[in-house]
């Protein structure tokens, strides 16, 4: 069945060997074999192609789920060995995996040397799915709800700017002086929109209007280091910045949180040890991290 499977999905058997890791000869005898056992064909075959046949799209369809509740047990029979092990790929946002996940990789692959850790550093909301994806970070609000979710912290924001900006243009003492200040905002890759500022205490009679808008997180930080304005940024952003006296946090008493730090997973029947040691390592991390910089 995995032959057969193999096959359908790269059209080939050279092509299936490859992927399962024997000849092609191999896979094109156990497809005869499986032919020979439910008395039908299952693949039209000619010299440059093969493709299933209708009760090959059948068998084809059983043998997938049969194959996942196969990898399923075997994961579940790999809790008894205590070793996690496997290929892990992870989608995180581009400044926090910076900041945070990729720092703490060292520390997480001297505990699990076995694992392979594929990191996609990206701010588009990738299609978990689709996309093959065991887990993914995400920000803010969470408006699906079909994933397992595991909640890591509040996605804290502080206002700042460059000593030199504050120097030319004064300190602004409440959220409503922001107005009369050069205000640079991000705009989200994924929908187009212009983030809206958060502050604690009543609400701006005016929302505060941009002057400069940016769609990437580190040209944020850089435009406010440039003297550019002030900018609204994740914490853990400009801490070190902040830390070093090349940008001063302002309006402090205000500050507040965008949502939360989520971990996200697509829901299965046994959590594989792979993905169930980086989620415990991450949950653990991540929110140090994250309250370093409160």
């Amino acid at each position: 069945m995995g032959s057969l499977a193999a096959a359908v999905e790269t059209g080939s058997f050279a092509a299936a060997g490859r992927k399962l890791g024997v000849s092609a000869s191999a896979v094109a005898k156990a497809v005869d074999r499986l032919e020979a056992r439910v008395g039908v064909r299952l693949i039209n075959r000619t010299t440059r192609s093969l493709a299933p046949t209708g009760e090959g799209v059948v068998l084809t369809r059983y043998a997938a789920r049969i194959l996942r509740e196969l990898q399923d047990a075997e994961q579940e029979l790999e809790l008894f060995q205590g070793v996690p092990r496997g290929h892990l790929r992870v989608s995180v946002p581009t400044v926090m995996g910076r900041r945070i996940v990729l720092p703490a990789l060292k520390d997480f692959k001297a505990a699990f040397p076995q694992i392979v850790v594929e990191i996609n550093l990206d701010d588009l909301k990738v299609d978990v799915i689709g996309e093959s994806y065991d887990l993914v970070l995400r920000l803010g609000e969470l408006d699906d709800s079909t994933f397992q979710a595991r909640a890591l912290g509040p996605h804290m924001f502080t206002t700042c700017a460059a000593p030199d900006y504050l120097t030319a243009h004064g300190t602004p003492l409440a959220p409503a002086d922001l107005h009369d200040h050069c205000c640079i905002h991000y705009r989200f890759p994924t929908t187009g929109r212009e983030e809206t500022w958060a502050f604690k205490g009543p609400a701006l009679d005016k929302p505060v209007k941009p002057d400069i808008v940016l769609n990437d997180g580190e040209a944020l930080g850089a435009a406010a280091l440039g003297g550019l304005g002030i900018i609204q940024a994740p914490s853990y952003l400009v801490s070190d910045e902040i830390r070093e006296g090349r940008l001063v946090p302002v309006l402090t008493d205000y500050t507040d949180h965008r949502g939360s730090v989520w971990l996200l997973w697509p829901p299965r029947p046994v959590q594989p040890p792979k993905l169930r040691a980086f989620i415990d390592f991450m949950a653990i991390r991540i929110p140090e991290r994250l309250s370093a910089y409160v």
